[in-house]
């Protein structure tokens, strides 16, 4: 609960006792607090307990007592809304009296030293790379005058549940924690880290670049490869084949595609189109051929392999799958102008132009 613009709020802790047969122990309505012209009642806040600036009841939750006896006390916090600029002001309860027959009545400072108030601070990175680790850090400053209790969620799309803060922190003081997130899944765009629900920091998620030939990791320690890479518009294979032809225009693209399973956990390995590789020049996206056309291809020229299967439900540990995957291209396009894509279909998040986001790219 935050207070309204050019306001504040004031808690008062209060404690009333039954003294008599026929006294009565204020509800908490009763309660007013006056600041220069002003009368301020207190709003109808609909929870019994505080958690922060402090950690206790509310007083009398519902309402008074309805069978009180004498002796029967009732204590808690007075929850008030009023101006930021007031300093002072008095607290007030109805119809009580004095025994002279004059109003009850405690005056109050608002002053610098009774003030508990928190600053918060969000420290994340920002950019990350798919599969990579990042680190937050959330402070807490008590920027006020006394002890104060703090108490908040942290959230993000990088949890998988949210995080609870609590401390106790004196005037003056700041508390610290740090928190390791994963940037796991298929998360392309941006994620956010909230503290609260009004403190906000986000960071962009991006797809790792790798040169041609080395190797990258991904979220589960599944290890992708992508190498000998190479274009014809003539390319031999063994035995005769009439499936793969290469029209006027055209080109084929080739390059070897190696999953590797080197955790201790069974993984599964992508199939020709799950986690398919995509040929990108400026922006068009070109995927790899796919279905009954290439399987079985046995390549001699312009490399040697077989191509990479469509069916490849691997769940062992040391797994692994290797072959070649061709992209038909115009022949228009060099390879100056190519980068070669792993991506995942994911309409959760930003997405590629082909409906799908890049995990990583591999430059020629």
């Amino acid at each position: 609960m935050s207070p309204e613009g050019g306001k504040q709020f004031v808690l008062v802790d209060v404690q009333a006792r039954k003294q008599t047969e026929n006294g009565t122990v204020p509800k908490r309505p009763d309660y007013r607090i006056e600041t220069g012209s002003a009368s301020y009642s207190i709003d109808n806040v609909d929870v019994d307990s505080l958690n922060r600036p402090v950690n206790a009841s509310l007083y009398q939750a519902s309402g008074g007592f309805t069978t009180p006896e004498i002796g029967s006390t009732t204590r808690g916090w007075l929850v008030f809304e009023i101006p930021a600029d007031a300093s002072s002001g008095t607290l007030r309860v109805r119809e009580m009296r004095t025994q002279d027959d004059e109003p009850v009545a405690w005056k109050l400072q608002f002053d610098d030293e009774k003030t508990i108030t928190f600053a918060e601070n969000i420290r994340f990175p920002a950019e990350a790379e798919v599969a990579s680790t990042v680190d937050a850090t959330v402070s807490i400053k008590n920027t006020g005058g006394r002890t104060g209790r703090y108490a908040t969620e942290v959230t993000s799309d990088l949890l998988s549940k949210s995080r609870t803060l609590e401390y106790t922190i004196e005037a003056g003081e700041s508390k610290e924690e740090e928190i390791e997130l994963a940037v796991d899944g298929y998360h392309q765009g941006s994620a956010g880290l909230s503290v609260s629900s009004t403190n906000t920091s986000t960071m962009d998620i991006v797809a790792p670049e790798v040169e041609l030939g080395d190797t990258w990791t991904g979220p589960q320690g599944v290890k992708y490869t992508v190498s000998d890479f190479e274009l014809t518009q003539s390319p031999e294979f063994k035995g005769s084949y009439s499936t793969l032809k290469v029209a006027d225009g055209q080109q084929i693209a080739v390059a070897k595609f190696t999953v590797t399973n080197p955790t201790t956990d069974q993984q599964d390995l992508p199939e020709r189109w799950e986690e398919p590789l995509t040929i990108v020049s400026g922006d068009t996206t070109y995927p790899n051929i796919g279905g009954r056309s290439a399987d079985d291809l046995q390549f001699t020229s312009p490399v040697d392999g077989t191509v990479y299967p469509r069916t490849a439900t691997h769940f062992e540990v040391g797994a692994e799958v290797s072959g070649i995957l061709p992209f038909y291209l115009p022949a228009s396009v060099s390879r100056d102008d190519i980068e070669i894509r792993l991506s995942h279909e994911n309409s959760g998040n930003s997405i590629t132009s082909e409906g799908r986001e890049a995990r990583a790219i591999w430059t020629l």
